[in-house]
Formats: structure tokens, sequence, C-alpha cells
């Protein structure tokens, strides 16, 4: 196996057009699709979360689309004081990938943990963040098992922007894909509720939705240019009050050095919303298999 296919086995984050008004303009360069976002803006495609939960909090009852109601539930997520998420998943491309995230949050501090590993190869990173307006440091890491990693005790700091141009977000912002109506697809797309649960099930634009995620991929990867989507898909399962308890997704991309190859990653999540846990030391290993009250 070639050191180009080792690399690409390491392409782990975290159909439709986008249409002529956004910007994105596609073409094929040695038969992969290439999207142009020369004059894409981004965040015109991120609902508004805040005026939304505010919304919805003065009108619970009120009627809200499947994106409305995702970015509601990620917003109030975000919001609460104290919160941990795990991540548990796989991508199949040359050979079978683990992947592994943890997010905590204590009040203005955030960590951030995510690693994958195969037969073949592994890389782990672990960043810190100080307050909402603080730098953030990044420590790099070698698996020595799917959740267990040595951590170099030397971190990087960086800015906020500088660590958000490299990674797609900052830890204080928890989640990195574009939703809101203008990033979703109506097929696919849909709502269930029930006594006790609200499931949303997002089909998302490939293009736009994804557009950070692939930034942070070309940047950590060193990718020839921004891997192409095939499709985004994800589950999320709200509380009856509109709290995070679930996501699942599932998306299928390609990614150039070299050569092409196809990724298909599944990823689980589970958060615990108002838990603490407390931020473990840059080479602490975390638990995986930890449940809260979920």
């Amino acid at each position: 196996m070639n050191r180009s296919v080792l690399t690409y086995i390491l392409i782990i984050g975290i159909a439709g057009t986008a249409g002529t008004t956004t910007g994105i303009i596609g073409k094929s360069i040695f038969g992969q699709e290439v999207i142009d976002y020369t004059g894409f803006n981004p965040e015109e495609f991120r609902a508004d979360g805040a005026a939304l939960l505010q919304q919805y909090n003065q009108n619970p009852n009120g009627k809200y689309s499947a994106a409305e109601l995702v970015a509601i539930g990620l917003e109030k997520y975000r919001s609460c004081e104290n919160s941990y998420s795990i991540g548990t998943g796989l991508a199949s491309t040359v050979v079978a990938q683990t992947i592994r995230n943890f997010q905590i949050k204590n009040g203005d501090r955030y960590f951030e943990e995510s690693m994958s590993k195969s037969s073949m190869v592994g890389v782990a990173n672990r960043a810190i963040q100080d307050g909402k307006d603080g730098d953030i440091t990044l420590y790099l890491g070698k698996p020595t098992s799917a959740e267990v990693a040595n951590f170099s005790e030397n971190g990087k700091v960086y800015t906020k922007e500088d660590y958000k141009n490299l990674s797609g977000k900052t830890l204080d912002e928890m989640f990195i894909y574009l939703i809101s109506n203008k990033s979703v697809l109506a097929d696919g797309t849909e709502i269930k509720k029930s006594s006790d649960k609200i499931e949303v099930t997002l089909n998302l634009n490939p293009d736009i939705a994804t557009y950070y995620y692939k930034v942070q991929m070309k940047s950590i990867s060193n990718l020839d240019r921004l891997p192409s989507f095939k499709y985004s898909k994800h589950t999320y399962t709200f509380d009856k009050n509109m709290m995070l308890k679930h996501a699942l997704v599932d998306e299928e991309y390609s990614a150039s050095m070299g050569i092409t190859v196809n990724i298909h990653n599944t990823i689980n999540y589970s958060y615990y919303a108002n838990e603490y846990m407390e931020i473990p030391k840059y080479n602490t290993p975390l638990n995986y298999s930890l449940k809260g009250e979920n």
C-alpha cells in the first residue's frame, strides 16, 4: 500500500446540487467533481440558533421546519453550563478505521478529543479552549488502541481565527455542519414526534452544509483540493423539551492526494446535557464506554 493510500485512510473528521444562487460552481477534475466556492459566504447558510431558541422558548408549539428544530436543539445544548458528548463510529475505505470523539464543556472551558485508528495507521488530537474568546491549544498524539493515545505535553497555541482556518470550527461552536433551511434537501428530510421525544432526519445539501468540514479535512490532511461529498444524512433525537440526546451521521465522500479514494463514515453520538465532567490533563485517557443520564 503506498503512502498516499495510508494518508487517505486518516481523512476522517468528524447527491444534490447547490444551485446558481449560492455562488458555487461545479466542475470536474480528473473525473472527480470539484466545487468552486468563489464568492460563497458560508455564514449565509447557518441558521440563527440563538434567535430560534428564543422564539421556541416563547412559543414551543409553533410551526418549525426540520432544519429549524435541529438548530434550536443544537443551540439549547450549546447553552448548557456543563455538558459532554461521546462519538463512536467506523470509516470504511481501503481498510476499516475506528472513529472516536469526545467533547466536554465546563462553563467557559472547552475540550475535544478526536481519534482514528486502523490496523495500518492512527491519528489523535486533543484541544483545549479557555473562554469563548480564548486561544486554543492543540496536542498531537499517537493512538495505542481505538480509544487510548499518547499525547505530547507540548501543545501548539492558536488564536480562534487561526484554529478555525485549520479545523473548520472553534471548540465553543461544537458543531461543524451548516444547518438551515437553505442547507438541507427536502427529499429524505422529515420530523417524527412522540410523547417523549422528537426525531429529526436531515438530508443535507452535500455542497453547502459540509463546507467547514471540507476545509478541516483539506487543511489537516493536506489534500489536493476540498473533498467531494456524495451525501450527508443526519438523524437527531431530542427529548420532548428539545434537549439533544443522540445523533447519527451517515455520509460518503471522495478525497484526493495524488489518487482519489471513496470513504463512508457512520458515527453515533450521545449527548449528556447539564452533566459535569472534569476536563482531563493532556495525557489522561477518557472512558468511551461511560454512560450518563441519557
